[in-house]
């Protein structure tokens, strides 16, 4: 027996039975040129530069050796604006939020914290290399996979900046004896 064929009337009814929950599903991913598509990013760079900003102002207060101090230094102004504009351009883009430490983070803080002062110096150099060889391999993934193209921006713009940290930790760790090559490799053991 053929298929009898539905009345007009059902059909439209069937189309406009699915229609909201389409329209819902739809609403619930951001487009990919808003930011809220890439918003656990922009939440993990923020607390990324808040950790260093909250390190360098311990190595500040904590270092022995003249270069780890003004590294920290350095660490706390480039780390608070570029916590800065995370933040703003999340504003811009009407995602509000305050920066926090994960317990993660809170942890490498509160281990500083508690390192005794002949050792940390090494201690922090090492959190540094480790810390901005990471973050540079995330900028670079963010470059390259951000959904959204204010957060590509922003991640190659952080890029570079964070390279130049990186060198300069090498420096200043190798003035303290922290062998950046060591690190290199225990941090790819770490991240296994």
């Amino acid at each position: 027996m053929p298929a009898r064929p539905l009345p007009a009337l059902s059909l439209a009814a069937l189309l406009f039975a699915f229609l909201p929950a389409a329209l819902h599903a739809q609403a619930a991913t951001p487009p990919n040129d808003s930011i809220q598509a890439d918003r656990e990013l922009v939440r993990h760079a923020a607390a990324d530069n808040l950790l260093e900003v909250q390190l360098g102002q311990l190595a500040q207060r904590r270092a022995t050796n003249s270069t780890v101090q003004k590294f920290g230094r350095n660490m706390v102004l480039d780390h608070q604006k570029l916590e800065r504009q995370w933040t703003d351009l999340a504003a811009k883009h009407g995602m509000r939020f305050k920066p926090s430490l994960s317990s993660v983070q809170q942890g490498q803080l509160t281990r500083l914290e508690r390192a005794g002062r002949p050792e940390f110096d090494r201690e922090y150099m090492i959190t540094m290399i480790k810390g901005h060889t990471k973050d540079a391999a995330d900028l670079k993934g963010a470059v390259d996979s951000a959904r959204s193209e204010p957060v590509r921006k922003m991640a190659a713009y952080e890029l570079p900046i964070v390279q130049d940290h990186l060198r300069n930790a090498r420096v200043a760790g190798k003035e303290v004896g922290v062998d950046s090559t060591a690190v290199a490799r225990s941090h790819i053991a770490d991240n296994k």
